[in-house]
């Protein structure tokens, strides 16, 4: 059983007619703050979208100076961290980019620090799966992992479920924009909640930044998430289930005492949307799936 609240403020936000939409851009890494030692490779990543047209290149600066140009998703570039006129200081990253009608859009500028000394640690990002992901039993799934930043080498890639090593992939060479991230395949994992971390085996891998980050999942037989707003103000989420053909049953409640029966489904695989057809409103509303007996 599972239960999710929600508040929600409608708004209305509408384009003239003809209108072109300018694209939107952000830079998902590194994040504002980081701080690398001069010469570290590191992956610039940036998200771009355009609602009404294309992305014809998103455009990649440290303060005024152009560090690279990318014309096709994933909007990736590397960049050896410089020094800017000292021994220690900071660079204003953004990107920019540009739709197929010429309009263009600008991040929010990331400010990153840089010093001389001592090697920056490795970067190494558990991607997939997200932290809180929920995963029927029994779980089979992708665990995979980027490389965000190094003295320049990729390197054997650790995977751990748990305190337990599940795989080693070693894709070797250099860290570039387009290198793919490692990846492993775990299989049939029982119910119950996982602590997920990688460690990269090169240079440096005693301090890597990677062995601080754990993503949690939860291997469960009914379960909700990815709740949302739909554009048209409904309130929207995923049901998670090990019990494919069954009937499952949605229901709603304002006080988690009176139960209304919302929806009943009989999924053909271990994942269906559920969308509630009432308008979602400030007041709050409780939700649960469940399977009869």
């Amino acid at each position: 059983m599972a239960f999710l609240l929600v508040g929600w403020q409608a708004m209305d936000q509408t384009l003239a007619a003809g209108e072109n939409s300018p694209p939107e851009v952000s830079i998902l890494w590194p994040r504002q703050g980081d701080s690398f030692s001069a010469g570290t490779v590191i992956k610039i990543k940036a998200d771009a979208a355009d609602s009404d047209g294309s992305i014809t290149q998103v455009q990649f600066f440290a303060e005024t100076n152009l560090i690279g140009v990318v014309t096709n998703a994933p909007f990736n570039v590397i960049w050896y961290v410089d020094l800017h006129g000292a021994a220690a200081g900071s660079w204003n990253l953004k990107a920019v980019a540009f739709d197929n009608l010429g309009a263009k859009s600008e991040s929010a500028p990331v400010t990153v620090f840089y010093y001389i000394g001592a090697g920056t640690r490795p970067v190494l990002e558990i991607i997939a799966p997200l932290d809180g992901t929920l995963l029927p039993t029994p779980a089979t799934f992708a665990f995979s992992a980027e490389l965000l930043a190094s003295l320049g080498l990729a390197a054997p890639v650790e995977f751990f479920l748990d305190t337990n090593s599940v795989g080693l992939v070693d894709q070797g060479g250099t860290v570039s924009a387009t290198m793919p991230p490692a990846s492993i395949t775990v299989s049939n994992l029982l119910e119950g909640e996982y602590k997920l971390t990688v460690r990269f085996r090169g240079l440096n891998a005693s301090t890597c930044t990677c062995n601080w980050i754990t993503n949690v999942i939860h291997v469960v037989k009914l379960g909700v998430q990815s709740p949302t707003v739909t554009p048209d103000g409904l309130f929207r989420f995923e049901v998670v289930t090990a019990f494919p053909g069954s009937q499952t049953i949605i229901q709603s409640s304002t006080n988690l005492v009176d139960w209304v029966p919302g929806s009943t489904n009989q999924p053909s695989s271990n994942t269906f949307t559920y969308t509630d057809p009432n308008p979602a409103t400030n007041a709050q509303r409780f939700y649960r799936a469940l399977v009869p007996p």
